[in-house]
């Protein structure tokens, strides 16, 4: 057996082909998952809002006076 061996062009498109494949099965897998949890991390990041809203108004109010 050769220390050296130079795959085929086939067997590097063979390797590329599967490469691309693999990226898309990942970037499918992780849009899935984005789109599940989208709504609670919109719904988290709007009462996260509102309470800094509610305690910057509250902050605002108590320094005027």
């Amino acid at each position: 057996m050769k220390e050296y061996d130079p795959r085929s062009w086939f067997d590097r498109a063979i390797g590329a082909c599967l490469s691309v494949l693999l990226a898309a099965v990942a970037l499918y897998c992780a849009t899935q998952v984005l789109q599940a949890i989208l709504p609670f991390l919109v719904a988290a990041a709007g009462v996260v809002t509102l309470a800094w809203a509610v305690w910057a108004l509250v902050r605002y109010l108590r320094g005027r006076y």
